[in-house]
This record gives structure tokens, C-alpha cells and sequence, in this order.
């Protein structure tokens, strides 16, 4: 029934899923995985959208759409954010990796034992890859297409380029132990430029941050009151004989004593205040996942402490402003 489901879900769509499965090292077939996705996210939707209509009256259709697709998006963002984490990991580690293979190299062994033998623990999901690179050389397989495989169930480009260019190496006939010598200082050095890199923009992280957590929930906050505070004053001034009103002998006031302008809601104004603070710590922590990592996708993870932390700033300066000001409302 899944495999039924999943084809009507367009074929980009199952195969990116496909990848992600692959990339998190998921054995699961990705139309079965798609087809389960798609057909609980509907259902989901359908049952979100009918309790919301009957207990609150809000539009189905909406809160349909947002269920389904925030189902199955919170669901390709975890597997997103799985990948990038396992390939951030494996680049971290990957100059020791080449270099523990090149020492092996250097001291006799094959090529195949010689990525056997680097296949230890501390290299996570690097292990696995390099052990199975091992076997398919001595089953027979070609050095370098065996190596470009190792990039198949990891997502990382540092990985992707480095495996093409030892493969590159090998064709040429060169020799491989110093090849992979020099990939690891190199890797080494852009490590390290790196982390230069974002020590010295590490002051517009903290700008970003403040800004969304403290600065704009204390403006709202302020903002939000000021309206509150206005509204309760003009619904308290007394009215205007509508006679005084029409013969003018209010003078240049009579405009506004006339009521004729439609005051905010102070409900309004806070929820305004609340969906433009989810919204500036979503694109916030996008930005610092950009700044931090060269990707929007590593600051998903940022999205709900952020918006949290925004949200007790905003409704503890209303709190606080109400405490001390609460008379003027």
C-alpha cells in the first residue's frame, strides 16, 4: 500500500528522500519510507483540520496544510540535519583518517589492508565506509572506483572532492601515501582557516542573537503596552454631544473627539508581536547556521530555544511594565 502511495509523490521528492535514508544509513526501502510518510501526514492533517474546525471554527483547509506539511517537513529536516551533523563529523576527522592510511601505506601494507586497519572506532561512521572499501578492493573491484564509493552514505563535499582527487592520483600513477600526506595537511589548513574565519565573525553571531532574543522582544514587548495602554485611555474619554460635534464649536479637536478612527486591539498587537518574533528568530537562526557552517539547514537547531528565550524576554517586559505602570491601563 506505501509503494501505491508513493507513486503518486513526484520522483525529485522520493528520490532526495531516498538519499537522506541512505545518508543516515536508514535500510529502508524509500517508496515503502515515502508512501508511510505522505499517507500518516494526510491523515494526520485530516484529523488536525476537523478538531480544529469543530473546537475553534479555524479554516480547515489551513490547518490541513500546515499539519501535513509540517509533518513531513519536520520529518526531511531531522534526517537533514542527521546527514549534515554525520558529514560535518567526518570532515572533522577525515585529515586523520587520510594520514593514518598514508602511515599504513608507507610501512608495506596494501592498499586494501592499509584502509582496513585505519577502520577504528573513533572514526564513526568513516569506520564502516573504509572497511567496506577494503573489501570491495580485495573482492576485485578497482582502487578508485572502491574509494569513490566511500561518499555514497555520507553527505559531505570536503569528503566527495578528496576521495576524486585521490582517484585522480591513482590513474595517474603517483604515489599514493604522499598524495594522501599532502590531502591531510591541506585539509588540515582549511580546518583551520575555518575556525579563524569564524572567530573573527563570531561578533555578528552575537549581534544576531541579541537582537532576537533581547532586542526585538523588548520592543515588542514596550510597543504592545504603549498600545494597550493607549487604547484603555481612549475608550475611557467620555463622549462628545454629536450636536457640538457638527456645529464645529469644538474647534480644531473636533475631528478627534468625533471617535470616527477605529482604535487597535491590544489582542492584535500581541499576536502581531508574537508571529513577527517566531518569524525574526526563524531567519536569525537560519543566518547563524550560514555564518557558523556555510548552510541554512545547521541552524534549524537553533529555531525553537531562540524563539523560547524571545518569547519569556517579550511577555516578562510586559509583565514587568504592567507591574509597575499597571495603573495608566
Amino acid at each position: 500500500m506505501y509503494t501505491r502511495v508513493s507513486a503518486f509523490i513526484p520522483n525529485s521528492i522520493r528520490q532526495e528522500f531516498q538519499r537522506q535514508l541512505i545518508y543516515n544509513g536508514i535500510e529502508m526501502n524509500a517508496n515503502k519510507f515515502v508512501g508511510f510518510l505522505f499517507l500518516y501526514g494526510f491523515f494526520l492533517g485530516v484529523g488536525v483540520a476537523a478538531n480544529v474546525f469543530v473546537f475553534f471554527e479555524f479554516n480547515p483547509i489551513i490547518a490541513f496544510s500546515v499539519s501535513f506539511f509540517g509533518f513531513v517537513g519536520i520529518a526531511y529536516l531531522l534526517m537533514k540535519m542527521g546527514s549534515e551533523s554525520k558529514g560535518k563529523f567526518v570532515e572533522s576527522i577525515l585529515p586523520d583518517a587520510l594520514r593514518l592510511v598514508a602511515s599504513n601505506m608507507k610501512s608495506g601494507l596494501t592498499t586494501e589492508r592499509a584502509l582496513f586497519v585505519a577502520g577504528r572506532p573513533e572514526f564513526g561512521p568513516l569506520q564502516l565506509e573504509l572497511k567496506n572499501a577494503s573489501k570491495r578492493i580485495a573482492s576485485g573491484e578497482r582502487t578508485e572506483n572502491a574509494l569513490r564509493m566511500i561518499s555514497i552514505g555520507i553527505s559531505s563535499k570536503i569528503l566527495d572532492k578528496t576521495l576524486w582527487l585521490i582517484s585522480q592520483g591513482i590513474r595517474s600513477g603517483g604515489q599514493i601515501a604522499d598524495l594522501l600526506f599532502q590531502l591531510s595537511d591541506d585539509l588540515k589548513e582549511q580546518i583551520a582557516l575555518e575556525d579563524e574565519i569564524k572567530s573573527n565573525i563570531s561578533i555578528y553571531v552575537l549581534l544576531i542573537l541579541f537582537s532576537a532574543v533581547m532586542g526585538a522582544p523588548m520592543l515588542f514587548g514596550v510597543s504592545s503596552f504603549i498600545v494597550q495602554v493607549l487604547s484603555s485611555q481612549i475608550s475611557a474619554v467620555p463622549s462628545i454631544d454629536p450636536a457640538s460635534i457638527q456645529s464645529g464649536s469644538l474647534g480644531p479637536i473636533s475631528g478627534f473627539a468625533s471617535g470616527d478612527g477605529a482604535t487597535l486591539d491590544p489582542d492584535f498587537i500581541v499576536m502581531f508581536s508574537i508571529v513577527m518574533l517566531v518569524f525574526t528568530t526563524l531567519f536569525s537562526s537560519l543566518t547563524i547556521g550560514v555564518i557558523n557552517a556555510g548552510k541554512e539547514i545547521n541552524g534549524v537547531k537553533y529555531i525553537i530555544p531562540l524563539t523560547i528565550v524571545a518569547l519569556i524576554v517579550f511577555f516578562s517586559a510586559r509583565f514587568l511594565l504592567t507591574s509597575f505602570f499597571g495603573n495608566l491601563i
